[in-house]
């Protein structure tokens, strides 16, 4: 109450914060984007690394499919084979 006071009547022994509730929020600002650019960076980063998991993996089911599909072929070949030398 002393303040609004103090406020309304002009008297001198009011000194207004604001300079310093400005001040806190502009070092609130700079830490908040510094921690953004820092969230980013890091996001980018692992963003980065799982397409390169991903196509690594991609080449090895492409590989392991290709040996498959050339067993599956050998033992097609072997039965028939098989089947020849039973005749």
């Amino acid at each position: 109450r002393q303040d609004l006071l103090a406020f309304l009547s002009g008297d001198a022994q009011y000194a207004p914060q604001s300079g310093q509730i400005v001040g806190i929020l502009k070092q609130m600002h700079e830490t908040m984007q510094k921690d953004l650019a820092e969230a980013t960076a890091q996001e980018e980063a692992a963003i980065s690394s799982y397409e390169g998991l991903m196509d690594a993996k991609q080449k090895e089911i492409e590989a392991l499919t290709a040996a498959i599909e050339a067993k599956t072929k050998l033992i097609g070949e072997l039965g028939v084979a098989i089947v020849n030398l039973k005749e």
